[in-house]
C-alpha cells in the first residue's frame, strides 16, 4: 500500500504558525539524533512559550504539537474537541477576609 499512512483532520487551531508547522514536520524527516533535531526541539520550545504566554490554554498546545508531530486521527480528534471545548476563565477573588 502506498501514500500517506496518516492523512490527518482538516482543522488546525488559528494560531498555528507556519514555522511551527514546518519545524515539526523538520523533526518527523530528521534523523533521530543529531544538532539540527536538538535546535528544532529549542525553537519549538520557545513557540510553544510564545503561545503560553497569549493565555493559549496549554493542554490544546501539548495535544496540537502531539498531532503535528505525528499526524494520528485520535490524537487529531482529541485536538478538535479541545478547540469546540469552551475556554475556561479563572477568577481570582481578591477581596479582604478578616479572620479572628
Amino acid at each position: 500500500m502506498y501514500g500517506f499512512r496518516h492523512q490527518g483532520v482538516h482543522r488546525r487551531p488559528d494560531w498555528v504558525s507556519s514555522k511551527l508547522h514546518l519545524w515539526y514536520f523538520m523533526l518527523r524527516v530528521e534523523k533521530p539524533k543529531g544538532a539540527k533535531r536538538r535546535k528544532l526541539y529549542r525553537w519549538i520550545a520557545k513557540e510553544k512559550l510564545r503561545l503560553a504566554e497569549l493565555n493559549i490554554d496549554q493542554e490544546l498546545i501539548e495535544v496540537t504539537c502531539r498531532y503535528l508531530s505525528s499526524y494520528n486521527i485520535v490524537t487529531g480528534k482529541r485536538m478538535i474537541e479541545l478547540m469546540e471545548r469552551p475556554t475556561r476563565q479563572y477568577n481570582l477573588d481578591l477581596t479582604y477576609r478578616h479572620h479572628k
